[in-house]
């Protein structure tokens, strides 16, 4: 196992279900849903999808310092991976797509792998290289370096402080925002690249990515995949006039002229 699994998943796994029996079965815990929207909206397609993804993993376009430090915070409040270790690990999944040195490859190693158990091997730290281009950016950053190194601290301190004012932010702030962003990057990650109901492809590419109606729509644009690895840099995953991008939208308009 790696670090991830004892420091973030599992105690967060704890919490999340804390929070879902005291809210739903016993009706302790009062969800604010308006908030759950907003705060997963922004820790989600703008900070993982706009920031980690297309600003810091493949720098598809260029955006003014304190915004690039917002997205950054924001990212790294979904809980999912350090900015830097997620720039990496996703860098080295577009040069190894659904090969089976893969190991999100659902076609190599199955949808519950690819879905979820992966990331919590210890040999995805394999994965993390410096050469590439996105991270030697990142550890020239030093405040994105301090972001990636005090991941967990950051946001176990957020979960506590929020927890000691009120459970009911707790749960809606952090909590249900974050499992709903790691919902939408795992079916993302592992659906897209299976030719599922409401898949189809634009573009022949080496790997199996697919873009799905479904996944693309509900996911912001983050499901239009087969766009995303046919032009990784693409700035915009538009192509057909139902492929609505709101990550690109929020992209361009964060776009430094």
């Amino acid at each position: 196992m790696n670090w991830y699994f004892y420091r973030v998943w599992l105690p967060l796994q704890l919490l999340t279900g804390f929070v879902l029996v005291e809210a739903f079965y016993y009706d302790r815990i009062h969800i604010h849903w308006w908030a759950v929207a907003i705060s997963f909206f922004l820790i989600g397609p703008v900070g993982i999808g706009v920031g980690y993804h297309r600003l810091f993993s493949h720098r598809s376009f260029s955006t003014w310092r304190p915004v690039e430090l917002i997205l950054a915070t924001l990212g790294t409040l979904a809980a999912y991976a350090p900015v830097l270790f997620w720039a990496s690990v996703h860098q080295q999944h577009h040069r190894i797509s659904d090969t089976k040195e893969d190991p999100s490859s659902p076609e190599h190693h199955g949808f519950w792998e690819s879905f979820w158990t992966y990331r919590m091997r210890k040999s995805i730290l394999q994965q993390v290289h410096i050469r590439n281009y996105c991270v030697k950016q990142i550890l020239r950053d030093r405040s994105l370096v301090f972001l990636s190194r005090h991941f967990t601290k950051i946001n176990w301190t957020v979960a506590i402080a929020l927890g000691l004012w009120d459970l009911n932010w707790l749960a809606s702030l952090y909590v249900l925002p974050v499992l709903i962003e790691h919902l939408r990057i795992n079916l993302v990650s592992s659906l897209s690249h299976l030719p599922v109901p409401l898949s189809y492809q634009n573009h022949a590419t080496e790997d199996r990515s697919q873009n799905n109606l479904i996944l693309g729509l509900l996911s912001f644009g983050f499901g239009w995949h087969n766009n995303h690895h046919h032009d990784a840099r693409a700035l915009s995953l538009h192509e057909k006039w139902w492929e609505i991008d709101i990550e690109g939208l929020i992209a361009r308009f964060l776009t430094k002229a």
